[in-house]
């Protein structure tokens, strides 16, 4: 019966240790999310994935636009795979709207908009 009984104080103590490490765990989760209990000081923070792509960056110097010397991008806005151009092709008045695709850098869709 004693046997029991010190089982029991045991394992009441184990599960006090473990929820008061969950505890502290989660309160420094939330301080830090890239916190972990368990981790090596020799481990970095962030690890790379194994799936990144060696292929060379777009560039917007990369792009044929064949535009005019005198034409100036007034904005632009990435969306997914596609990036929006605004561009004033006498520089001061936006005029034209290219859509790039940046996987390819091919443009997929030239809009004017005035004549």
């Amino acid at each position: 019966m004693a046997m029991a009984k010190a089982l029991v104080a045991v394992m009441s103590f184990l599960i006090a240790v473990v929820v008061s490490m969950m505890i502290y765990g989660f309160y420094q989760k939330s301080l830090d999310p890239d916190y972990k209990m368990f981790r090596d000081n020799a481990t970095p923070l962030r690890q790379s994935s194994p799936t990144v792509s060696t292929a060379p960056q777009l560039r917007l110097e990369d792009i044929a636009l064949n535009l005019p010397a005198s034409a100036r991008i007034t904005s632009t806005e990435a969306s997914r795979d596609r990036l929006i151009l605004l561009i004033a092709r006498d520089g001061e008045r936006t005029d034209l709207v290219v859509i790039v695709d940046l996987n390819s850098g091919q443009v997929v869709r030239r809009i004017a908009t005035s004549p």
